[in-house]
């Protein structure tokens, strides 16, 4: 029931992507706002609930991309498995060390795309590398609302009961 809860929420928040890069950037920069949700997965869910959690956010990020299909789902589920084994060796803790980690956590998965595409594709079809500071700068970005993400993802954890967790304790 949670990932399929999770996969709608993705679903929300790409919507929610959309429309502002819709109506306030008009296509200037891009976010990755679904990855926040990653994050915060990986940092508070079991390992099984996550990972189809994290494979349901992919699958959606799969559909509303319309690029190869199946290559952001099983980048997301690796995503969502290295930010468990990051959070094994470095206590997260506030909205500073959550908004950073989403932000590499959106540049990997966003830069391991263009890297599976180009070593995939034939040569003219490459996603040129010129692709890396856009990347970076939706990377910023999404690290930059994820506080907020944050928030609304712990009153959510409240309304459903989870126990709170002391992520964005300071």
């Amino acid at each position: 029931m949670r990932p399929l809860l999770h996969a709608a929420l993705a679903l929300a928040l790409a919507g929610l992507q959309a429309a502002l890069l819709r109506h306030l950037g008009g296509g200037a920069f891009t976010l990755f706002l679904p990855v926040v949700l990653l994050v915060h997965l990986a940092l508070t869910a079991p390992l099984v609930d996550g990972a189809l959690a994290a494979a349901g956010i992919g699958f959606v990020l799969d559909v509303a991309g319309g690029g190869t299909k199946g290559l952001i789902t099983a980048l997301a589920v690796a995503t969502f498995l290295a930010v468990r084994l990051i959070r094994r060796g470095v206590e997260v803790r506030g909205w500073a060390p959550f908004a950073a980690l989403s932000g590499l956590a959106a540049f990997g998965l966003s830069a391991s795309a263009v890297a599976v595409n180009r070593s995939v594709a034939s040569p003219e079809l490459w996603p040129p590398w010129a692709l890396l500071p856009r990347i970076a700068l939706a990377a910023l970005l999404t690290a930059l609302l994820s506080p907020l993400l944050l928030w609304g993802l712990r009153r959510l954890d409240g309304l459903l009961g989870e126990q709170p967790s002391d992520l964005a304790s300071s």
